[in-house]
């Protein structure tokens, strides 16, 4: 399997409240404890409270709530 670095595309963390993704590929679920989205060729599981997604569009997803937990590929 052909994968980018995970760092190819930009994440900025802004505190523990704002992540925001450049080129999200997909959001695959949305609650208000988990986000897991794809981009880069990677799975990327945001955990927290009161979480919501906005700015969803082919050039970034931005996820806002109380972050606790970012994970890669199924892991810390």
């Amino acid at each position: 399997m052909n994968q980018k670095p995970i760092f190819a595309d930009r994440i900025e963390l802004s505190g523990n409240t704002d992540i925001y993704f450049d080129r999200c590929r997909r959001l695959l679920e949305c609650t208000d404890m988990l986000m897991l989205l794809e981009a880069g060729g990677h799975r990327i599981a945001v955990w927290g409270h009161s979480l919501s997604a906005s700015d969803y569009s082919s050039s970034g997803l931005h996820i806002s709530g109380e972050i606790r937990a970012i994970e890669f590929d199924g892991g810390l």
